[in-house]
């Protein structure tokens, strides 16, 4: 050990010592002046009879970033010279070398040979006209591609249908540039008419970065974003927002969280309460009209305040941009993109149930201990499962025998109802999807119309849903100045489903009870009605109580539907040259519909006819529920308006001054309704329901049999809402760069809300951001010192971005809640909100640091991000002295801090002329922490273990908190120690040990894409570290009669000793029997487990088809690939479990869930 430490300390001092004379060395070679750069070329060439073309070899291998440019036709490159200079200037050895027989001119890094000056006369004798065509890899003609002869010094552009004409010289050398091309040099010596084909860069697509508000390149652009271009998209050919990010984008993390939903966050989140999601906007504008992944052309995925201030209050937790896909110039082109799709069947072994014969053992235990006695449940409605009644059956006066009950318990413990579950109420999941597009123009008119359908049938039998999408663009060129954009997009939905509840429900089953017998009838289950009484109810008209689960499941009738319209209006008017005004509207309706028809044969409606059934004098039934169905439905709508003006003037100042300056105001106005409703005694043919008398059932109720009193308010059952939001926003941003090299950029916004109006202070909230790059990589002494490394440059920015709860309409204002009071008979207002004219929106002020690095013309690249965001004025919920009419206020209550580093690698491996091999890797880490928190916490010792957000300074956001675990007594009871390591029953403050974070703190991906002539391959693998959960632990209570229950039962604690073997405590003695006991049992720091994992989330294979072999049909690109999802789990955990099917209960408690299932899709691509 000594020793190596030893040899560590003289390589730290070496790396301290080099860093210092690096960051030396780059300082003084920074502060040297750019025009000393070709006097500061010196060259030593010693050589007799060598070719020129030989001398420039010589020349480039001492600086590397020298080029040679000149026509082969006017300039012999093989002629030789003798050459012998010592330290010579660049302008002696070219006289040496041209022997003054050609001119020369360094232009930036290229030495230009040309002939020497001629006269007037034979100057102009060689000017000639050029035309032609250009024309993409498709054959499609490209308008405005800009054209510069080389020596002429004359520049052309072509129209809409790719020609243009051009004056050049009789040796000139034509450029041909193109958006998203790559740059053509063509020798026009002997040439007067030229057709071009421009070759697509990939590299080019993604830096291209669009904000929303304007699109930017990425050398203009300070700030810290990730793009992700087309090609990476359909190459994961996923269909969700988090699953075709997840792993391309660091910084981005997609987790599934407590709540068993994917949690979208960029670099941590930055509220409390309003919410982490980050904003999507969908081509400028924030959309609930989502588009399908075919048509996305890129994401732009906005982290920093620089990228994402101009989005104000709303970009606090960044900002994810969509621009779909438009119509181009150039005859139409349609694309045909579609996919079957297999989910593997829900194993509900993956749940870790206890199976039959493990839980009647337990049962016999808890009988034994006094938590099983008949007189429980006699004469009450109190359920029970059928070994509970064999127990009961037994523990009676006169009942029946031990040996019996122990014959009749084991022939339960011998069923297993797994088979009839899997074949009867699971399935694998089975969906397709077809999209169908059409795009295409003329330089008057350009379209994209697209189709989509969907259709799936979920995992349980019985659900099943089809979606339809149609979107039209168009950009109608009226005038030279005026261009119009038109965009409509509709979607339908329609879907439907069978019980509600059913995962639940399976969970809770009793590992013995069977959905059929052997004959096929159904087998009711009673745990949730006593089995005799309700045999005795029956007999008196009552309807029966019990409940099969298959047979709910057959009988359910749920459905919804919606539609969604977006229209949406655009003009740009070219004002002068460099300045547009832009105008937008848009306009988006969506509905939601959901219909819930119980039948009167449903276990729901029976339960709900007998409890309200009262007894007449005689002993008559009277059904005050009436005969028929109950029909619960609801109704939304959500109308979106917002209207933007904004000026757009970008130009470019003698070759070096480039400026992109935007202003403009936004106007946005969103409007929720809904109503809920119920009908009883509904008739689904007739269409009709029957009154009932609410007043009674509301306010006096049915006094039942056995004495308790049961009432029915259809105000519980009804409702109305109704939400209005008003902004409006004023926004500007600049961009300046100085010759590629130095870039400032700014912005500034006001955003405006009608939530916030209380106090003129508070109505509005100012943000900004402010940017800074330097591209090394272009500075002119760069290349001469660093040859290898082809792109270099630092970025820095900081500014204020906002976020209030939308969601919630948290608001300074009061709000009440207004509906029917059926024992008023009037209507009544309840207190939801009280007024706090001091509510501020919520801020975030990021700083961010990065550098991005290119080695070998960008074959490797690297990009590195560090940022702090401190959040502030972020809402909480406070608790109230109930006296004061409240139990909770909103206030401004706390603040926090992320801290990050974000790295970003991209290798081109191997470049081959038929194999490829590239690689792409990306990490961050997040350190999220609590620096303020003025909400009172109450019962630390129960609320911390519980789960819920205690937001506890210096902790993490989603900090898990345990109990300090002290084994088990020799009675097999669970210890805690307290703070002064004393061991105790009862856990107290003492008691808390911070355990850890839910949330990963690194997360990551790493893609590795091979080709091999018209062979693809994918892997990928999503990584999460940092974080743990925890594991599922029985809670032990005597009086739980579930069948919920846990496989570790097993090893419960049984006999004095076996404390020094299991963690899982014994079933209470009535003495100890209290919620200490289970929450010890179940939130102590032993059920504590690493939740760091590695998910080989993604496999893929594909053939796409050589254009040669598709000459002479109508398809010009045929692309078939194979994909699976989700394939294997490398877990850190030694217990098997996926950290990810971890659920977290309302009191704390964690449960198993299904895991991700393996996903099996077949896609066909088409290009016509």
């Amino acid at each position: 050990m000594n020793q190596t430490f030893t040899r560590k300390r003289p390589v730290r001092r070496f790396l301290t010592i080099f860093r210092f004379i690096f960051l030396f060395y780059l300082t003084f070679i920074c502060i040297s002046p750019a025009s000393a750069y070709a006097q500061g070329m010196r060259f030593s060439i010693s050589a007799k009879r060598i070719t020129v073309l030989e001398v420039f070899k010589l020349m480039k291998l001492q600086h590397q970033e020298l080029g040679f440019f000149y026509n082969n036709d006017l300039f012999d490159p093989t002629r030789k010279v003798d050459v012998n200079v010592s330290d010579a200037s660049l302008e002696e050895l070219m006289s040496i070398v041209l022997g003054g027989k050609y001119a020369w001119e360094l232009q930036e890094d290229h030495i230009v040979i040309k002939p020497l000056q001629k006269t007037s006369f034979q100057a102009q004798a060689s000017v000639k006209t050029i035309t032609g065509l250009v024309k993409d890899k498709d054959g499609i003609p490209l308008s405005q591609v800009v054209i510069r002869a080389f020596q002429a010094k004359t520049s052309a552009t072509t129209d809409a249908n790719g020609r243009f004409i051009i004056r050049a010289n009789e040796d000139d050398i034509l450029t041909f540039n193109y958006l998203g091309c790559k740059k053509q040099d063509v020798n026009v010596r002997g040439i007067n008419n030229l057709n071009i084909t421009m070759q697509e860069d990939v590299s080019f697509l993604t830096e291209v970065l669009v904000t929303g508000y304007q699109t930017l390149s990425r050398k203009n652009a300070p700030g810290s974003y990730v793009i992700v271009d087309k090609k990476e998209l359909e190459a994961r050919n996923n269909r969700t927002i988090e699953g075709m990010l997840e792993g391309l984008v660091p910084g981005l993390s997609v987790y599934k969280g407590g709540n068993g939903l994917n949690d979208l966050r960029i670099r941590g989140g930055s509220s409390l309460r309003a919410g982490t999601q980050p904003l999507i906007v969908i081509d400028g504008f924030v959309s609930t009209i989502f588009p399908d992944i075919n048509e996305i052309e890129n994401v732009s995925v906005l982290k920093d305040a620089a990228a994402s201030a101009v989005w104000g209050s709303q970009a606090a937790n960044g900002v994810i941009v969509i621009t779909t896909k438009k119509g181009k110039v150039g005859k139409m082109q349609i694309n045909y993109s579609g996919n079957a799709r297999m989910m593997n069947q829900p194993d509900y072994d993956k749940l870790h149930r206890a199976d039959a014969a493990t839980l009647i053992d337990y049962q016999k235990d808890q009988y034994d201990k006094g938590y099983i006695e008949a007189q429980i449940f006699d004469g009450s409605d109190a359920g029970y499962s059928p070994s509970i009644g064999i127990f009961n059956d037994y523990n009676r006066p006169g009942g029946i025998t031990l040996e019996e009950r122990d014959k009749r318990l084991a022939a339960l413990a011998g069923l297993s109802n797994k088979d009839q579950i899997d074949n009867l109420l699971l399935r694998p999941s089975l969906s397709q999807s077809h999209f169908l597009s059409f795009a295409g123009g003329s330089d008057k008119m350009q379209y994209f119309l697209s189709g989509n359908y969907k259709n799936e049938q979920g995992g349980t039998v019985g659900t099943a849903s089809d979606a339809l999408t149609i979107n039209s663009r168009n950009t109608y060129n009226l005038a030279s100045f005026l261009d119009l954009r038109t965009d409509i997009s509709a979607n339908y939905l329609s879907a439907k489903s069978g019980y509600s509840g059913l995962e639940g429900k399976i969970r809770s089953l009793m590992p013995y009870q069977m959905l059929l017998d052997e004959q096929g009838n159904y087998v009711y289950d009673y745990s949730g009605f006593n089995k005799i009484e309700n045999d005795r109810l029956k007999a008196s008209g009552y309807l029966d109580n019990g409940f099969n689960l298959l047979e709910e499941n057959r009988q359910a009738k749920n459905s919804a539907s919606g539609w969604g319209l977006k229209t949406r209006v655009g003009a740009d008017w070219k004002i002068i040259k460099g300045l547009t005004m832009s105008n937008d509207f848009i306009y988006e309706k969506t509905t939601s519909d959901s219909r819930n028809l119980l039948s009167e044969k449903g276990y729901d409606v029976r339960s709900l006819v007998n409890r309200l059934t009262s007894t007449e004098t005689g002993g008559k039934l009277v059904f005050n529920i009436p005969k028929g169905d109950v029909l619960d439905f609801r109704n939304a709508a959500y109308n979106n308006y917002a209207f933007r003006n904004q000026f757009n003037y970008t130009n470019t100042f003698k070759e070096k001054h480039y400026v992109n300056v935007i202003a403009g105001f936004d106007l946005r106005k969103s409007v929720n309704q809904a109503n809920k409703n119920r009908r009883l005694g509904y008739n689904d043919e007739l269409l009709t329901g029957q009154n009932i008398d609410a007043k009674l059932l509301a306010a006096q109720g049915i006094i039942w049999w056995n004495g308790d009193r049961n009432t029915y308010d259809p105000a519980s059952y009804e409702g109305f809402e109704f939400r209005d939001t008003r902004e409006y926003s004023y926004y500007s941003t600049l961009t300046y760069t100085y010759d590629d090299r130095y870039t400032l950029s700014g912005s500034y916004r006001t955003d405006h809300s009608n939530l916030f109006g209380a106090d003129p202070k508070f109505k509005k909230t100012p943000l900004w951001s402010v940017g800074a790059s330097w591209n090394i990589s272009n500075e002119h002494f760069f290349h001469r010192n660093v040859p290898a490394i082809s792109n270099l440059s630092l970025r820095g920015s900081y500014g204020l971005t906002g976020n209030f709860d939308r969601l919630n309409s948290t608001t300074t204002f009061l709000v009440a809640r207004r509906f029917f009071n059926t024992i008023a008979n009037d209507y009544v207002a309840r207190l939801e909100t009280p007024p706090n004219p001091k509510l501020r929106w919520e801020r975030s002020k990021t700083f961010n640091l990065g550098a991005d690095i290119g080695v070998l013309n960008n074959r490797f690249s690297l990009s590195l991000d560090y940022y702090r965001k401190f959040s502030y004025d972020l809402l909480g919920s406070q608790d109230l002295d109930p006296t004061v009419g409240l139990t909770t206020a909103t206030i401004n209550a706390a603040s926090m801090v992320n801290r990050g580093i974000e790295l970003n690698l991209k290798a081109g491996v191997f470049t081959g002329r038929n194999f490829n091999w590239t690689s792409s890797f990306n990490m961050a880490y997040n350190k999220n922490e609590i620096t303020e928190n003025r909400l009172i916490e109450s019962s630390a010792s129960i609320s911390r273990t519980s789960g819920r957000d205690i937001y506890l300074k210096g902790y993490e956001r989603e900090s898990v908190w345990s109990y300090k675990w002290a084994g088990l007594d020799n009675t097999g009871r669970p210890q805690t120690y307290d703070a002064n390591g004393n061991k105790i029953y009862v856990p107290n403050i003492g008691s808390l040990e911070y355990s850890g974070t839910y949330r990963p703190k690194v997360s990551g991906g790493w893609t590795n894409t091979f080709s091999y002539k018209g062979f693809e391959a994918m892997i990928f693998l999503a990584f999460n570290y940092g974080h743990v959960t925890r594991r599922e632990m029985p809670n032990m209570y005597g009086y739980d009669w579930s069948g919920s229950y846990n496989d570790q039962i097993a090893n419960r604690w049984r006999k004095a000793g076996d404390e020094q073997f299991t963690e899982i405590p014994a079933i209470p003695g009535f003495e100890n029997l209290s919620d200490d006991y289970t929450r010890v049992a179940t939130l102590s720091s032993n059920s504590i487990i690493d939740a760091s994992f590695v998910r080989l989330r993604e496999v893929q294979f594909g053939y796409r088809l050589n254009p040669r072999h598709l000459k002479g049909t109508p398809f010009k690109s045929v692309r078939i690939v194979a994909q699976m999802n989700n394939l294997y789990l490398f877990k850190a955990n030694k217990y098997g479990i996926d950290p990810e099917a971890v659920r977290i209960g309302s009191s704390g408690g964690y449960t198993y869930a299904l895991p991700e299932p393996v996903v099996t899709t077949i896609g066909l691509n088409i290009g016509l």
